[in-house]
């Protein structure tokens, strides 16, 4: 057998789902993650080109219409190589979305069915030694963002989208009740353990979605009420150890206070705040006050986390008017799939409560992780319409 033959082999073994996989597998195992940047990318460019080969008028002019407000953005700014960084940066996502979503709409009667409970098997693996990792790295007193099994220092945030992504597997594909139970009752605790207080709104979104979808709005309001009366009387005979971590956390979003540079509270309502009065209607232009690809911009603030979210960092840096564009422009890529009121309304609330909760745009792991977390709804979506045909 010749090169050539070996080498065209090769490339015909090489598909979509394995890439995915690969570049799943490296993200869950790697500590340190900055090399892991190109990888993304890597995926992210070879999406573009599948998404120029598949694009509609309506999502084609969508996104020409909002690259050319960002692009205006940077010139008058002044042209900076970050600012160009930073619209890839924050764009690239929705070229992976629509690859993984068009995969699944095309495929789902045996390709795409196939590729998800092979994964879901990886996944569920994968849980396991990062539930092992987590309970020895709690009871060894590992500082709270650090408790995060395989994602490395400060990285419990994605952790607890690990478990979302799982979650949503069983809850849509796999739909085993009893496993289900398990790992929803051990998510929980261990995502106590991390201090991952934003992690039980999402999931209880995702359970509300479930009992939506499955069994009707009369059922998710009864069951809905019983769960939360169940966790107030948990939280009771605990001492309100539950409920008040929770609760805090979102209060943070509305303590402000005094704009003083000198002596900030660096909460999420302070960080918006800052973020309103720094980026105003425009912002002061893409990519000024991040860091990206080891470039930083040219008004980067020293030891201020002006990025807590994705959106503090959107609003300083491409203003109200470029967040309600953000916006516009992912809840567009997500209308095309999500044809339904109630599947769109669900994944756009699930979207915005993660850009509130965490930087998702500017950090891959959790980008990707949500993404897959999509694909499992858009699969149950479409296998219940190929039943109802």
């Amino acid at each position: 057998m010749n090169l050539s033959s070996v080498n065209k082999n090769l490339l015909s073994n090489i598909t979509i789902e394995k890439g995915f996989v690969f570049t799943f597998l490296v993200i869950v195992f790697s500590v340190d993650f900055h090399f892991l940047w190109l990888l993304y990318d890597f995926l992210a460019l070879f999406a573009l080109c599948f998404f120029s080969k598949h694009v509609n008028a309506v999502l084609g002019s969508t996104l020409l219409l909002v690259l050319s407000f960002f692009i205006i953005a940077t010139v008058i700014s002044g042209f900076h190589i970050i600012s160009i960084l930073s619209i890839w940066d924050n764009i690239k996502h929705v070229f992976v979305l629509f690859m993984l979503l068009l995969l699944v709409e095309r495929h789902i009667e045996g390709r795409i069915l196939k590729f998800a409970n092979s994964f879901g098997f990886i996944i569920g693996s994968i849980f396991i030694i990062q539930s092992i990792l987590v309970f020895y790295q709690s009871f060894n007193g590992y500082f709270k963002d650090d408790i995060s099994g395989t994602f490395g220092i400060a990285s419990g945030h994605t952790f607890a989208y690990y478990c979302l992504l799982y979650l949503s597997y069983l809850f849509y594909v796999k739909r085993s009740y009893i496993l289900t139970f398990c790992v929803f009752v051990l998510s929980l605790v261990m995502n106590y353990f991390a201090e991952n207080m934003g992690y039980y709104p999402l999931v209880i979104l995702l359970l509300s979605y479930n009992w939506w979808t499955l069994k009707g709005l009369k059922f998710m309001i009864f069951y809905g009420i019983a769960l939360l009366l169940g966790i107030m009387i948990l939280d009771n005979i605990l001492g309100g150890v539950l409920i008040q971590p929770v609760l805090y956390r979102f209060s943070e979003f509305f303590l402000v206070g005094s704009i003083d540079l000198d002596n900030l509270n660096q909460s999420r309502g302070y960080m918006t705040a800052l973020a309103l009065y720094l980026g105003g209607w425009w912002g002061a232009g893409p990519g000024c006050y991040s860091e990206i690809y080891s470039i930083i911009g040219w008004k980067s603030l020293a030891g201020i986390q002006l990025n807590i979210s994705s959106v503090t960092n959107l609003l300083a840096e491409y203003g109200i008017v470029g967040v309600l564009l953000w916006l516009f422009l992912y809840f567009s890529f997500i209308k095309r799939f999500f044809k339904n009121r109630k599947d769109f309304i669900f994944i756009s609330m699930l979207f915005t409560f993660s850009l509130l909760y965490n930087k998702v745009l500017n950090d891959e792991r959790v980008i990707f992780l949500l993404i897959f977390l999509f694909m499992f709804v858009k699969i149950h979506i479409d296998r219940k319409a190929l039943k109802n045909d």
